[in-house]
């Protein structure tokens, strides 16, 4: 059996959900990792980050570009405060370099190009604001328009902002716009994948370093926001090992760009007089989630 290929387009270090994505995929001999490239504030500590947890898992042969810091309206540059995870490193640093020892090979935009350019098969995982893919598609419309890409964003059943397309609204309907094989997994679903102190407790008394990593990013994750752990990007892998995890549907929708209530909103431009508008576009968005399969998936795996 063939597998899988990814690209994965990241923000790791703040949230858990996307250390705990990456676990799914490098503990899972149908997905291969490809290539990483990190997105949103301080990218090179990222990408920093990044190397250690795919180095405890011997993978740390997988190529790593740092991306954009800032959104597609505001890439000047600056100072980004580190992410919230950044202390593990101290822990994890595997190789005695440090961010400033770090090396950009190109950068993130030119390296999706190429990846996709390598492996017309290529799947793009992406976990965070879409600046990156978004000046991707800017360089090379025509490429990256067949690319098959995944994200987590948005909701598509409300109008609610949602944290990933807010970072970059412009970036998130660059994409949307010129994609002809988008999914999206939204917060209408996502918010409902939390993870219970029981299997926190249970993956504690593993006594595994991996794991250890994980978790220790999870105490500094929900000291600094006291948020619940919640597996947002980990249904992307989810659906690439299962894709009856998720209920897709075809739609039509555009990214709202201004509004003090509405910027960063998904807005459904089907014709809402018709009871079943026809949809003519290669965007799906998950409407719904199997909680069984998907906490299945993450006990058999994770």
């Amino acid at each position: 059996m063939d597998k899988v290929r990814v690209l994965i387009d990241t923000d790791l270090g703040d949230d858990v959900d996307d250390a705990a994505a990456f676990m799914l995929a490098l503990s899972c001999d149908s997905i291969e990792i490809v290539g990483v490239t990190t997105v949103f504030k301080d990218t090179e500590k990222r990408a920093l980050m990044v190397r250690d947890l795919l180095a405890l898992y011997g993978r740390g042969s997988i190529p790593v570009c740092p991306g954009y810091g800032g959104p597609i309206l505001g890439n000047g540059g600056g100072d980004f405060e580190a992410p919230i995870q950044y202390g593990l490193v101290k822990d994890y640093r595997t190789d005695g370099k440090t961010a400033e020892d770090s090396p950009a090979a190109g950068h993130a935009d030119d390296f999706i190009i190429q990846k996709v350019k390598e492996d017309k098969n290529l799947i793009i995982l992406a976990m965070g604001a879409m600046t990156n893919l978004a000046m991707a598609f800017l360089k090379e419309p025509e490429l990256m328009k067949g690319v098959q890409i995944i994200g987590m964003g948005g909701t598509f059943m409300n109008s609610s902002p949602e944290w990933n397309i807010l970072c970059d609204p412009e970036a998130a309907s660059i994409v949307m716009e010129r994609s002809g094989r988008l999914i999206m997994m939204g917060l209408d679903v996502t918010k409902f994948l939390r993870i219970d102190d029981k299997r926190l407790s249970d993956w504690k008394g593993r006594n595994d370093r991996r794991m250890d990593y994980f978790l220790k990013g999870v105490r500094l994750f929900q000291e600094a926001t006291g948020y619940p752990v919640t597996f947002h990007d980990v249904l992307l892998v989810a659906y690439l090992i299962d894709n009856q995890v998720v209920s897709l549907k075809k739609g039509h929708f555009a990214v709202e760009l201004s509004g003090k209530l509405t910027r960063g909103t998904m807005v459904d431009m089907t014709n809402y007089y018709e009871i079943n508008p026809q949809v003519d576009t290669g965007f799906q968005f998950a409407q719904s989630v199997d909680l069984e399969r998907f906490y299945r998936i993450v006990d058999t795996y994770f």
